[in-house]
């Protein structure tokens, strides 16, 4: 029998993050694993999907009225609408008429409490499973998001499980890690030709949207603090003004570079980058550390237990909030020789291994469901 699943993504075809680029490889791979998938999402894939409307999170009113006052942004996050919670939300109501006459088996849901709601509903009068994927940032999110009691709450981690399993007491709780296409993210990818030759080597990269999370100026801050090497960031955002800005002032010509890429140009880079970093202030797994080691590229990170699960040996940590301590990271991960330690760590997460985890795991629900 073949399982008809929906994912409920509404950044998919719009927003380059790695929660998007993840849905979209699984939903390449499960067809071959019985199971047929659509996708709900703003934008234009080329996976089956269904268009859906949303607030959209980068709408200037949005992030206007939600920034305008430190108090009014507390209160916003509280009652969950903040600008992703309300593209979620908005999402998931343009969504929950076509999932009610799809009847799908499994509906695996990104639209936050009130996609939840939406997901429960649909349980009970068509007698789908609900999946919730905890890709978000925020315990307290996600914590929110199992006390909807999905059939299985997702998580990529055994750390962020336990954590998990305290805010939601109860909460079926299913670790399935990430996984890297290692084919595509290998060692021996082409370097860009976009490359500047002038940058200062080591080249260090960071890949991710800019944005206070992923605290991108505090990776230009440490690298400005070594004696030599430049900086390159893959990625666009609210503060990408802001942050070439301080790129010239701090770093100058030749050791700094910001630029958009394909997805398909990503492993040039990751190969070419002597290390690869990323400081944000949590991850729920951090897929982009995958990638960098999976081209054999050593990561520097913030030292939490997410990361450790993650990075393991193919990495330098550093404590949170200590710049002197992200240097020194910065600096002995570039001088270090690695052989092939981080290949060799990536190797650990196939990415097909994932998406059998997923099929099996829809095959338990729907037989589940059934009984």
């Amino acid at each position: 029998m073949t399982i008809q699943a929906a994912f409920v993504m509404p950044g998919a075809g719009v927003v380059r993050r790695g929660a998007e680029s993840f849905v979209l490889d699984l939903c390449r791979a499960l067809p071959a694993r019985g199971v047929e998938p659509t996708l709900f999402c703003r934008g234009a894939v080329d996976v089956p999907h269904r268009r859906v409307g949303a607030i959209a999170r980068d709408r200037k009113w949005l992030e206007g009225s939600y920034s305008a006052t430190r108090f009014g942004r507390k209160v916003l996050d509280t009652v969950f609408l903040d600008p992703i919670n309300v593209e979620w939300a908005t999402a998931a109501l343009s969504a929950a008429p076509k999932l009610y006459r799809g009847h799908f088996d499994v509906v695996v849901m990104e639209g936050g409490l009130v996609g939840g709601w939406a997901a429960r509903m649909l349980r009970r009068f068509r007698g789908s499973a609900f999946v919730d994927v905890a890709h978000g940032i925020s315990p307290k999110w996600e914590g929110a998001f199992a006390r909807n009691r999905p059939d299985r709450t997702v998580v990529f981690t055994r750390s962020f499980a336990s954590e998990l399993e305290s805010l939601a007491p109860g909460a079926r709780i299913e670790v399935i890690p990430h996984g890297v296409d290692l084919d595509f993210f290998r060692p021996d990818a082409p370097a860009p030709p976009a490359l500047d030759d002038e940058l200062e080597r080591p080249l260090f990269l960071c890949v991710g949207h800019i944005d206070e999370h992923k605290q991108v100026e505090r990776t230009l801050e440490a690298v400005a603090g070594l004696s030599k090497g430049s900086l390159v960031v893959l990625g666009d955002g609210a503060e990408a003004g802001r942050l070439d800005r301080l790129g010239a002032a701090r770093l100058g010509p030749g050791r700094y570079l910001r630029t958009h890429v394909t997805r398909s140009a990503l492993p040039g880079w990751f190969a070419t980058a002597d290390c690869f970093t990323l400081a944000s202030r949590t991850e729920a797994f951090g897929l982009v550390y995958l990638e960098a080691m999976a081209c054999n590229t050593p990561c520097v990170a913030p030292d939490d237990a997410v990361r450790r699960e993650v990075i393991g040996e193919g990495g330098v940590f550093f404590r949170h909030g200590d710049m002197s301590g992200y240097v020194e990271a910065l600096k002995s991960a570039a001088a270090e020789s690695w052989a092939l330690l981080p290949r060799r760590r990536a190797e650990a997460f196939p990415f097909a291994r994932t998406a059998d985890a997923y099929a099996a795991l829809f095959a338990r629900l729907v037989e589940e469901r059934a009984r």
